[in-house]
């Protein structure tokens, strides 16, 4: 029988108190608080682009006779949500289209800028998670925290002067977000500790729910004021956060001022060879890593699990306020609501991936399947309630939403820290591979959408509603058969590699 191996995992039997570093006041601490912002930040500025769009555009006119001609045929057809359409003699939609905005965008402009982010942010997140298995990873972080926000406070400006303009613009912000994602994931190689991979990074990604759940209702507000000023204080901030890292965040031990030397000892046990004196990564063992069934597993499925995050993330203001019929106004908190999910699922992955890590040891592969495939059910069902659900029940529809969020996100949080235990020198460009697949669905969504959903009406918005049930399926499939925690034998930390070839240079000598 083989022996699975980490480098390494002590099972809880193994842990003792003499051996443990309080996280408490600990630099790791501070740097997953500095992943948690970042994260934040990323996702405010991707995932405001999804609200602030309804409030840039110009209303259309002929979108509102369509929308009350829609509804006109419904009611002939279907008692499903048309009666508020008559009722109200369509007023509410024709008041909600006719939006603050400026710009003189057609409807197929405005469905596709939110996804535009996405064109550069796919092509720089592979190169930056290369080059965060060679660079320096604190400077990549920096960089793209720094002049994205840069980007990001120029776009109205752009956006005022032509489409063409602010599609450029996002690009280049979305080709500078992506430098940051892999440096980010990289660094926890680092800064934690084998038992705490989960609770760690469960926490430093809650802040992309926190982030989107904060910049809803903040961005509606501010938009009160004028759509720009949205963009300048998310951007301001950015700035000032990425500014303040050159002094919060290290790439090694040796490099931190403020570490304690207990702390140290205990970031190197376990590891074998103890960093910060990890082997270099020279060159990538392709033909095996192209042959590992694990990495294939770990792409697949954040390519299959991301369409869900995604398609929510971009068009959940818009489906709030076209299939469910919502204000204007409460499209910006009811789109925030459905993260109260995620991050209530964050705070049990904190709480308890730490005790299942130990519990479980370097085996968590079948741990990791069995729980996943739970989510996936529970999201699959959770979106046919969505389905079956029509407009006279908001609040189910809200709750379903809430549900749905909290248990795709803990799925996230059962196969994302995998690479860190099967392939943990390559943990930049595998993460970098999988997310530049994965965010082609951010600006490949919408386009489906402008195709599937012409009117707004929740028959049309059910058909989108079902690709997500068959994306999740494809992710559950994928991960349940093929995943692995097992630290890979072409990873440079593997203990036997280091072996094999110590005995071929005797052998040579």
């Amino acid at each position: 029988m083989t022996r699975s191996r980490s480098w390494t995992l002590p099972r809880l039997s193994q842990s003792s108190v003499s051996t443990t570093y309080s996280l408490l006041g600990s630099v790791r601490l501070t740097y997953a608080v500095c992943a948690f912002i970042a994260t934040s930040l990323h996702a405010a500025i991707r995932n405001m682009l999804g609200l602030i769009i309804l409030r840039m555009v110009k209303s259309r006119p002929e979108d509102a006779l369509q929308q009350a001609l829609q509804a006109a045929s419904n009611v002939t057809t279907s008692s499903r949500c048309s009666g508020s359409r008559i009722g109200f003699n369509s007023a509410i939609h024709v008041e909600d289209l006719l939006q603050t905005g400026d710009l003189p965008w057609s409807r197929n402009q405005e469905l596709a800028f939110p996804g535009v982010y996405y064109y550069g942010y796919v092509v720089s997140i592979l190169l930056s998670g290369y080059l965060a298995d060679r660079c320096s990873s604190k400077t990549l972080l920096m960089v793209s925290l720094i002049c994205q926000a840069v980007a990001y406070i120029l776009l109205p400006v752009m956006a005022h002067y032509s489409f063409e303009a602010a599609v450029i613009d996002l690009v280049v912000c979305g080709l500078l977000a992506g430098c940051g994602n892999p440096s980010l994931y990289k660094l926890f190689v680092t800064w934690a500790h084998p038992t705490e991979r989960t609770a760690l990074l469960s926490f430093a990604y809650s802040g992309m729910l926190v982030g989107a759940m904060v910049v809803f209702p903040v961005a509606g507000y501010l938009s009160n004021f004028g759509w720009e000023l949205s963009f300048f204080v998310v951007g301001s901030v950015a700035l000032l956060f990425g500014i303040a890292c050159n002094w919060l965040i290290y790439d090694t031990l040796d490099q931190h001022p403020r570490i304690s030397n207990e702390e140290v000892a205990y970031l190197r046990q376990g590891k074998s060879p103890p960093e910060p004196h990890a082997p270099q990564v020279v060159s990538v063992p392709w033909k095996s890593l192209l042959s590992a069934l694990p990495a294939y597993a770990f792409v697949l499925t954040h390519v299959f699990h991301c369409y869900t995050f995604l398609v929510l993330s971009l068009l959940m203001p818009r489906f709030m306020s076209e299939a469910m019929e919502y204000d204007l106004k409460e499209v910006g908190f009811l789109s925030a609501a459905p993260y109260l999910g995620g991050l209530c699922s964050k705070v049990v992955c904190i709480l308890g991936g730490s005790y299942l890590e130990r519990r479980f040891g370097p085996d968590q592969s079948c741990m990791r399947r069995t729980l996943y495939g739970i989510c996936s059910i529970l999201t699959t069902l959770f979106l046919g309630i969505i389905i079956l659900a029509d407009c006279g029940n908001k609040t189910l529809v809200l709750l379903m939403f809430i549900l749905l969020m909290a248990s795709t996100d803990m799925g996230f949080s059962g196969y994302w820290p995998t690479l860190l235990y099967f392939a943990p020198s390559f943990a930049g460009l595998l993460s970098g591979l999988a997310n530049a697949l994965a965010h082609l669905t951010g600006f490949l969504a919408p386009y489906l959408v402008a195709a599937l959903v012409h009117t707004g009406s929740k028959e049309e918005w059910n058909v989108v509603l079902m690709t997500l049930i068959a994306f999740n399926t494809l992710a559950m499939l994928v991960f349940g058969l093929c995943s692995s925690t097992r630290l890979q034998p072409w990873d440079p930390r593997n203990g036997d590699t280091h072996e094999r070839s110590a005995s071929a240079k005797e052998n040579i000598s």
